[in-house]
């Protein structure tokens, strides 16, 4: 995409006369005919600026007659002599262009030409259609993405158009910005799991990246009872998201020790809230989060966390923790002798699993290792 010097007031763009109707290069001259026709009786989307219909009708015809009289736009496929491949437009004719392009499904190409023209000079007077149709143009890659089955592909597309649209204070005000807003506040849930499902390989860790900023945000809203949060099935939603989740995310998602202190205040509003946001389960598995990647990483004060957390569940919902709790003191060095005598009962009473856990622990502790407890507490 090149601004014509030999021309003052022209652009030049690269596509040739065929892709301007979206028919194939070759067709009969009836087709070429019969294309630019239903192009000009077409209604053209709502937003563009008054100037751009008639620019689209002589556009229209232009591109009908050099198809159908000059030879140099129309090529030769029996002599295999292809058709000139850029055209030469006055910028006036440039949104009429984009606006075609647009509609018959040439995304690339108006895509490329938006990006290659809205920071030149000439384009200042056109900005606001050129936006337009790079904004339309993402809401169509939006709707294959969706009817592929791939939302966030769809959702990335619509948050694209809705920078397009933000950028210039005329496109602010269309109808397409809020319905275009609604949808992602609908959708992004459904695609922040998507993108959370994603391999964990470099090229994905932006997506993730942003998919975990996106779950704090809407826990943020959910904590606080915010009306517009999108997300109706708290339970299920955070359940599905956690489990897609390493233990060093989930426990940078949310101040969870702050969390457990206030979850002990039953009668509390914003206790109320967050039990409606963050259930019993996901709780359970923000503290084995916390203990696994304090054991992992020797970070005492993450025990210290998942103790809390344990402290918070057993007080508000009524369920015996005593093997986590168990843990979380073993861990950080209580009366090691006393808690083996501890975890034997716990496993004497509980079922196969946790009673050869119990044994495993239990048998650490007695082994007195001080060099473990003295390297977690020291990191």
């Amino acid at each position: 995409m090149v601004e014509n010097g030999q021309f003052q007031g022209t652009v030049e763009i690269p596509v040739n006369c065929y892709q301007i109707l979206g028919v194939p290069i070759g067709c009969s001259k009836d087709q070429v005919v019969k294309a630019a026709m239903q192009l000009r009786a077409t209604e053209i989307e709502e937003g563009y600026s008054p100037s751009v219909l008639p620019s689209r009708q002589e556009l229209l015809i232009d591109i009908r007659d050099k198809l159908l009289f000059e030879p140099e736009f129309s090529g030769d496929v029996k002599e295999h002599v292809p058709p000139k491949s850029s055209l030469i437009l006055p910028w006036q004719w440039l949104p009429a262009a984009m606006s075609l392009l647009q509609e018959v499904g040439e995304e690339k190409i108006v895509m490329d030409i938006g990006r290659a023209v809205r920071q030149q000079p000439n384009a200042k007077p056109y900005i606001h259609d050129i936006l337009l149709s790079m904004a339309l143009t993402e809401c169509s890659i939006a709707r294959r993405g969706f009817e592929r089955g791939t939302v966030s592909v769809g959702f990335e597309a619509l948050a694209r158009a809705q920078l397009l649209l933000r950028s210039k204070r005329s496109l602010a005000k269309l109808t397409l910005l809020t319905e275009i807003e609604a949808s992602l506040e609908e959708l992004a849930p459904v695609c922040l799991l998507e993108n959370l499902s994603k391999p964990r390989t470099p090229g994905n860790a932006e997506r993730r990246e942003g998919a975990l900023a996106a779950l704090r945000e809407l826990l943020r809203q959910g904590l606080e009872g915010e009306a517009s949060c999108a997300v109706r099935d708290w339970s299920d939603f955070l359940s599905q998201a956690m489990k897609k989740l390493l233990a060093i995310e989930i426990v940078g998602l949310l101040p969870w020790d702050t969390i457990a202190l206030i979850r002990k205040n039953n009668n509390s509003s914003e206790a109320q809230q967050q039990r409606f946001v963050i259930d019993c389960n996901c709780f359970y598995i923000a503290l084995l989060a916390h203990i696994a990647l304090g054991f992992s990483s020797k970070r005492l004060e993450l025990i210290e966390k998942a103790k809390k957390i344990t402290e918070s569940l057993e007080k508000t919902e009524a369920v015996d923790l005593g093997f986590e709790r168990i843990i979380c003191k073993t861990l950080l060095g209580d009366g090691k002798l006393a808690l083996s005598e501890d975890l034997q009962k716990l496993g004497l009473n509980g079922n196969s699993l946790n009673r050869q856990f119990g044994q495993d622990v239990s048998r650490q502790a007695n082994k007195g290792n001080a060099d473990f407890y003295s390297s977690l507490k020291t990191c």
